[in-house]
């Protein structure tokens, strides 16, 4: 055989396996590739899934959050803004006229309420209790007539019961000089109301002498 012919074969035979080999490397390095992409595929894909209950139930479950503190009752009876008046109820006459204006006039005589001609209120000091009452008109812009000078007087539509002291703890342990007052005047025939206006039931002021009793007695204990 010609020797320029066998030298062509074995030109032709080396190129072919080279080719080969060539296209082997290819499938190779593209078979690697998609293996190294594939688990953050998987990491994507699971991280777009939404959560179902299986991997719920493996999560670690957050520690419940304890309840805050029980508020004091008397923490209803806030006012929002006041430089000396912290706290106030409202009782509101239904049927207000000549008959409620003389009884709450004798309620007031009762407890010894003082009438403040230049502020238009009525004062009531209880030194016991460690904190002083000024009963205002329950309608802007919070004046009271004198109610206790006779029947030729405006008719009084409901009153603010209005708390001074000097000390939060003084109403709150000594909250019945503050419930038998309001609850004297909603007995005229009125509902009592809270800062927020509000209703307040009679056993509000039980759980606030039953917060007072408890104070009292774990003062005692300690």
């Amino acid at each position: 055989m010609d020797p320029v012919v066998v030298v062509l074969i074995v030109a032709g035979v080396a190129l072919l396996l080279a080719l080969l080999c060539m296209v082997a490397f290819l499938k190779s390095r593209s078979a690697r590739s998609e293996l190294e992409e594939a688990p953050s595929a998987t990491r994507r894909v699971a991280e777009a899934a939404p959560d179902t209950g299986a991997e719920e139930s493996t999560r670690p479950k957050a520690a419940a959050q304890p309840e805050p503190d029980e508020q004091e009752p008397m923490h209803r009876f806030k006012v929002a803004s006041g430089k000396d008046i912290k706290q106030c109820l409202f009782v509101i006459l239904e049927w207000p006229g000549l008959d409620t204006n003389r009884r709450l006039a004798r309620l007031l005589k009762e407890y010894n309420a003082q009438y403040d001609a230049k502020l238009g209120v009525y004062k009531i000091r209880d030194p016991l209790a460690g904190y002083k009452l000024t009963i205002a008109n329950s309608s802007p812009p919070g004046t009271l007539p004198p109610i206790h000078e006779g029947d030729d007087q405006p008719t009084v539509p409901g009153v603010s019961v209005l708390i001074h002291f000097v000390s939060k703890r003084s109403v709150a342990r000594n909250p019945e000089t503050l419930i038998q007052i309001t609850q004297s005047i909603a007995s005229l025939g009125g509902h009592i109301l809270d800062a927020e206006r509000n209703a307040v039931s009679n056993e509000e002021f039980e759980q606030l002498r039953q917060h007072a009793q408890n104070r009292e007695a774990a003062t005692r204990r300690a």
